[in-house]
């Protein structure tokens, strides 16, 4: 069973993350429209607060732990693909705030088309992996210029004291997702060509050779390997299940066809593993499907819980009661929420 409740509305909303503020817990929800503007959604009692202070352009929220009522953001990318201005930056909301509120906005660095970031580390000893779309466009549907992956070494203030390049080349990076296995903390990487996977000493290792778009790990078929769930190729039109071998390569599984891909969670609601997908073409839906066995075969039983939503991005908690998926439907410029039970 699914119940939705529309939180907000937003202009092309994009980016989405949940986070305290003050003590309570809100969903955060961006625009990427030029002058945009950020809403907080109080979860329990779903007072909203207009949150100002940057110019739009929001592809990334990310809660920092060890800072009050602080996330940083990547603003001033603006459609389509004007993101040569584009920036990271350090947002802190007042302690009191009510219908709207100024944030205090510092730098942290100017990277032109950055489009995703993690931050990684421990408090103290923090750094931000930062992947870009590109180098540069000569015109919007121009991909010859690859983007790159960096690491920022930051202070305490969230300065930048020290960078260095990861990855030099990597066309149409689009997933980025932190994985956490065997003790360790690694960040996966997608895109044409490949996923690529960073540890926590910054080194650097090719884990698959397909072209990959957004993506998530999960133990699947249940034998203690985690399978790549995965959208492909790049806003690609095929959600697919791929499963490592022990000599490395990798098989799909399971696939089943969606539309302009763009968001994917994988994980358990109850005794079932959910897979999440958000397609931003065709019938723009935001589906669920389970993995079963059928015939010694994968599939995946889809049912729809949205249709014409467009989600950009979602922000997905999971509880004793089921799974509560929070949705950027950037199709309606809305701020949704889903219980899944």
């Amino acid at each position: 069973m699914v119940v939705k409740e529309k939180l907000a509305e937003l202009s092309m909303c994009y980016s989405i993350t949940c986070m305290k503020l003050s003590g309570r817990d809100y969903c955060l929800c961006a625009s990427e429209e030029r002058g945009g503007v950020i809403v907080a959604v109080d979860t329990e009692t779903k007072k909203k607060t207009v949150l100002k202070g940057l110019p739009g352009g929001v592809m990334a929220m990310i809660p920092v732990p060890e800072k009050h009522n602080a996330f940083l953001a990547i603003t001033s990318f603006f459609p389509v693909f004007d993101s040569a201005e584009a920036q990271i930056v350090l947002c802190t909301v007042p302690e009191v705030f009510e219908e709207e509120a100024q944030m205090q906005v510092s730098l942290v660095a100017l990277v032109p088309y950055v489009h995703r970031i993690a931050l990684a580390g421990r408090p103290g000893d923090r750094k931000l992996i930062v992947a870009t779309l590109c180098k540069k466009k000569d015109f919007v549907d121009d991909w010859s210029h690859p983007g790159s992956v960096y690491a920022y070494d930051l202070d305490d203030h969230f300065k930048v004291t020290k960078s260095r390049t990861l990855i030099p080349e990597i066309y149409k990076n689009h997933g980025m997702y932190t994985y956490e296995k065997r003790g360790g903390a690694y960040l996966l990487i997608g895109g044409e060509g490949g996923v690529w996977c960073i540890d926590e000493k910054d080194q650097v290792g090719k884990l698959y050779g397909g072209d990959v778009s957004d993506l998530c790990m999960f133990d699947v078929d249940g034998d203690g390997r985690d399978e790549m769930i995965c959208i492909a190729p790049f806003h690609g039109d095929s959600l697919e299940i791929n499963k490592a071998a022990s000599d490395g390569s990798w098989q799909c599984i399971a696939r089943e066809s969606i539309s302009f891909g763009h968001a994917v969670w994988c994980g358990r609601c109850g005794d079932d593993i959910l897979i999440i997908c958000c397609s931003r073409g065709g019938d723009k839906k935001t589906q669920i499907f389970r993995p079963v066995m059928q015939d010694g075969q994968f599939v995946l039983e889809g049912a729809e819980i949205d249709v014409g939503a467009g989600a950009s991005n979602i922000c997905v908690e999971t509880n004793e009661n089921g799974v509560v998926l929070y949705a950027s439907n950037h199709g309606r410029g809305e701020v949704a929420r889903y219980r899944i039970f």
